[in-house]
């Protein structure tokens, strides 16, 4: 190698090492950055830390799974219990006799869902009222109804 070459390779080794040690430091900026965002993204905004936020999250997940649970539970007694709840209702209103208008008598049926219950007649007349109650079970009575108190019990049968 030859002397007249050697300050040009010295030039050379001189800006290739100010180039690697201008992108050292903009790389040296860019890590201090990313760590700061990545810091920050590790902070809970309670200042606890994201591994602790993410456990506490798992915890309450699993919280309200057993509530839920209970409450599906709860829900299907509600349900059990609704489905014997008088909840069917069918009113015939009419005239008992021929001189006595304002269908003043009446025939109710009140069925639950799997259609027990009862029917309850009154027949007014000019001197007194009569009410009879005739057991329903599974939409039949094993007393005699009359045509009213079957209306009255088809339109029960028929409620939604």
């Amino acid at each position: 190698m030859e002397w007249a070459q050697q300050p040009q390779m010295t030039v050379g080794l001189l800006v290739a090492v100010a180039a690697l040690a201008v992108w050292n430091l903009v790389q040296a900026l860019r890590w201090g950055a990313f760590m700061r965002r990545w810091k920050q993204l590790m902070q809970h905004s309670e200042g606890g830390s994201l591994e602790h936020t993410l456990y506490e999250t798992l915890r309450r997940v699993s919280l309200m799974e057993e509530t839920l649970k209970a409450h599906g539970n709860h829900l299907e007694q509600l349900q059990s219990q609704t489905n014997r709840c008088l909840q069917r209702v069918g009113l015939v209103r009419y005239d008992a006799f021929p001189d006595i208008g304002g269908q003043q008598s009446f025939a109710l049926a009140v069925l639950n869902e799997h259609g027990d219950g009862v029917v309850i007649s009154g027949i007014h007349s000019r001197h007194e009222m009569r009410v009879y109650a005739k057991p329903i079970q599974n939409r039949a009575s094993s007393i005699g109804l009359s045509d009213e108190e079957q209306r009255a019990l088809r339109e029960a049968s028929q409620f939604k």
